[in-house]
């Protein structure tokens, strides 16, 4: 998405009461959904739609206690809140609570939109369990998941298939519809505020009083850090687009005021608003990321429309410069390339942001460099080929990386190879196997090793018939069909393997069926021989069992019934 070039309100209006924004509270149309509680009824509150000129429009009237905080679906037919000790849901005009008969203190609520589920995140009364819910709308609980660390937040995606968890400990996971946890990923201080469009963006905020930096970061679809950007203030709320490329983040400066920035998908700051007379309580951005709303402690409303454009062509020089200095002090090298490539492209005579560029790049060429000589000399040729290869990616005709790249995969392929061949001559075939694989991924073209991998294959899988054979003719069926399932896995086919595991399947069959029959278990051990002479029909020994196994099994049938007639 382009950057932020000019920011408009587009309305301003004051509710008493007003509570902090639904992350869906702003729409793609300009209207904006909020609660703000009656001005004469005690316990009644309304769900009010305001224009994109600011005229307002009721929507829904409830009732409840005074809710902590309040998540409403786009249309305003379904809501959910909470209050220190009770989860509310709100559907088709009826509240209903949330596990009425569990103790549980909640710390926070997410609502999905595109189906019809939350994310609960709550602690026992005395505080010392940890646990995350998925429930639907109407009343159900999908399961619970214990959490290792202190909740501060829980943020559901819009589909409702991932929800992802922060910790007072700086612990980030997130989880899927399953239970499944997708990734983890930790920082070493309070996380404050989240957002998530699923495992491709999660963002999340640090800051407060005890943390001397705090800012913003977000963590791609594999847990790792993709960037961090400091900023001054206490985050209080985060917001995402529906792509997740743009992020906003409210802070509050101090007790009476405020201040919202807009970030990039990259990490940069694009544009800023002050609040000088009350703290941000809330913030929605539009799915397009068109229209953003916040509110304020003191009950104002404020919507803006964003205008996006090539922002860094428009600066100047002197702004694109800091721009890039800025980032690359961060140690975001990559955003900055960018921003001065963008500047580049647009007045192409630009000498000093060319120098500039020059200067990030260098610094980018090395740090990969350094980055793959540590990973190597810990045997990480993988990683170390990862760290060149993300570098061309930003310098994609560089000859010292290409050089230094292709002398990586070299000594990768060449130290893998002999390793797999010391592991042959060990006897250790599968290590073998494995360091054959990875030295065909460092040097997929190079014949030698696949050529040895197909001999070590063959070994083996002739090792494991053998050992295969050898099981079955001491009747140890179990043992050899392990044998034979891995020989087949290392390329063995055709009549002969598929004769021995039908052998191999019948003398396992007959053993569980003879274990049973001694065991009385006659309609079980009947079921086995069966199976033998579906494998093996001439199988005189099976013929014989089954026939003594179905007069036991009719004699005990008999003398169940004369003891029921007794």
């Amino acid at each position: 998405m382009p950057d932020i070039t000019n920011v408009n309100l587009t309305f301003l209006r004051k509710a008493r009461g007003l509570a902090p924004l639904s992350r869906y509270a702003m729409l793609d149309d300009g209207t904006l959904l909020v609660s703000v509680p009656d001005e004469l009824e005690v316990r009644t509150f309304h769900l009010v739609r305001y224009s994109e000129q600011g005229r307002s429009r009721r929507v829904h009237t409830y009732s409840v206690e005074t809710l902590r905080k309040t998540e409403i679906a786009p249309d305003g037919s379904t809501y959910i809140g909470t209050t220190d000790d009770d989860l509310y849901l709100f559907r088709e005009n009826r509240k209903t609570r949330f596990l009425p008969d569990r103790r549980a203190s909640y710390t926070d609520v997410s609502l999905g939109v595109d189906t019809p589920r939350f994310a609960a995140a709550f602690c026992d009364i005395v505080g010392s369990g940890h646990s995350v819910a998925l429930g639907e709308l109407g009343g159900r609980l999908l399961w619970t998941k214990d959490i290792s660390f202190p909740i501060n937040r829980v943020c559901m995606d819009r589909s409702a298939c991932f929800m992802a968890v922060a910790g007072e400990s700086g612990d980030l996971t997130l989880i899927d519809q399953t239970r499944k946890t997708v990734w983890n990923h930790r920082q070493d201080v309070p996380l404050l505020a989240i957002a998530t469009i699923g495992p491709e963006r999660t963002v999340f905020a640090t800051g407060g009083p005890q943390v001397e930096v705090g800012g913003v970061g977000m963590v791609g679809s594999d847990g790792t850090l993709l960037w961090f950007t400091e900023l001054i203030g206490t985050p209080v709320e985060l917001s995402l687009d529906a792509e997740g490329k743009s992020v906003a983040v409210l802070l509050a400066l101090d007790a009476t005021s405020g201040r919202l920035v807009f970030l990039s998908e990259e990490g940069l700051p694009t544009w800023d608003i002050d609040f000088e007379d009350a703290r941000p309580t809330g913030i929605s951005i539009s799915p397009s990321g068109r229209f953003v709303a916040v509110s304020l402690r003191d009950g104002t409303l404020t919507a803006y429309e964003l205008t996006f454009g090539e922002r860094v062509a428009s600066l100047s020089e002197e702004a694109t410069l800091a721009e890039a200095r800025g980032a690359w002090d961060r140690g975001n090298v990559s955003a900055a390339a960018e921003v001065l490539r963008t500047r580049l492209a647009a007045v192409p005579s630009d000498l000093r942001s060319c120098a500039l560029l020059g200067e990030v790049l260098t610094e980018l060429r090395q740090r990969a460099l350094a980055a793959a000589q540590t990973a190597e000399t810990v045997g990480d040729f993988f990683g170390a080929s990862s760290h060149l290869t993300l570098a061309a990616q930003e310098l994609p005709a560089d000859a010292q990386l290409t050089q230094a790249h292709g002398a990586l995969r070299q000594r990768w392929y060449s130290t893998k190879l002999s390793e797999a061949q010391v592991a042959l001559t060990e006897r250790n075939n599968e290590a073998a196997e494995a360091a054959f694989l990875e030295a065909i991924q460092a040097d997929p073209l190079a014949t030698a090793a696949r050529a040895l991998l197909a001999e070590a294959r063959y070994a083996a899988a002739e090792s494991a018939l053998e050992r295969g054979r050898a099981f079955l003719h001491r009747g140890n069926a179990p043992e050899a069909l392990v044998a034979f399932t891995e020989a087949r896995q290392k390329g063995v086919s055709g009549p002969e393997l598929n004769e021995l595991l039908r052998q191999g399947r019948v003398v396992e069959a007959l053993s569980l069926g003879n274990a049973l029959y001694q065991d009385q278990q006659y309609a079980a051990a009947l079921f086995q021989y069966k199976k033998a002479l579906r494998l093996d029909p001439e199988n005189g020994e099976a013929q014989q069992k089954l026939r003594y196994a179905q007069n036991f099994l009719q004699d005990t049938q008999l003398s169940d019934r004369f003891s029921r007639l007794e």
